[in-house]
């Protein structure tokens, strides 16, 4: 069953490219945006949202779900598109070898038809410093995401950045 904004956000423990986490003591006091499928999103898309989540007033986290059937992102080859885990610090993912977490975080599975096995459609949860599902972002599997779609769903909710320093030009 698929997660429901207005819903607690399931709590779980396990271990994330940058250490273990226990999900709600992670996030305590923050917001977080859990991403099913990270590797949905250019690189350049997720770099512009980690600059997006370090510069926010209020505390945003981010996390990432590597699906249990699809490589894992530190085995990407190199591709423009590809996320290679140097280059994204702070943005810890997960590697679901059993696929409980994924149970936990899918999108909704659609029905294709007899012939076809059934689509997973890739999500990206906004989930409030309480731990509520806020807003369910859905998008289809084949398409390449932009973040910026995400950033604009948390800003209704009040997340937002600290505005710019106003840095005067030389004369």
């Amino acid at each position: 069953m698929a997660i429901s904004p207005g819903w607690k956000a399931p709590d779980f423990m396990t271990d994330t490219t940058m250490g273990p986490i226990r999900f709600h003591a992670w996030g305590h006091g923050c917001w977080r945006i859990v991403l099913t499928h990270p590797a949905g999103y250019s690189t350049q898309s997720l770099r512009a949202g980690i600059r997006w989540a370090r510069t926010c007033v209020q505390p945003v986290r981010l996390l990432g779900l590597s699906p249990l059937h699809s490589p894992r992102l530190a085995d990407m080859p190199p591709h423009p598109s590809a996320i290679t885990l140097p280059a994204m610090p702070d943005f810890p993912v997960i590697h679901d070898e059993t696929g409980h977490i994924a149970s936990l975080w899918r999108g909704i599975e659609v029905d294709v038809g007899p012939e076809n096995p059934a689509l997973e459609e890739h999500a990206a949860f906004i989930i409030d410093p309480d731990n509520t599902v806020r807003s369910t972002l859905l998008h289809p599997p084949a398409t390449e995401q932009d973040f910026a779609t995400v950033i604009h769903v948390a800003r209704g909710f009040g997340i937002d950045c600290a505005p710019l320093r106003h840095i005067p030009r030389a004369a």
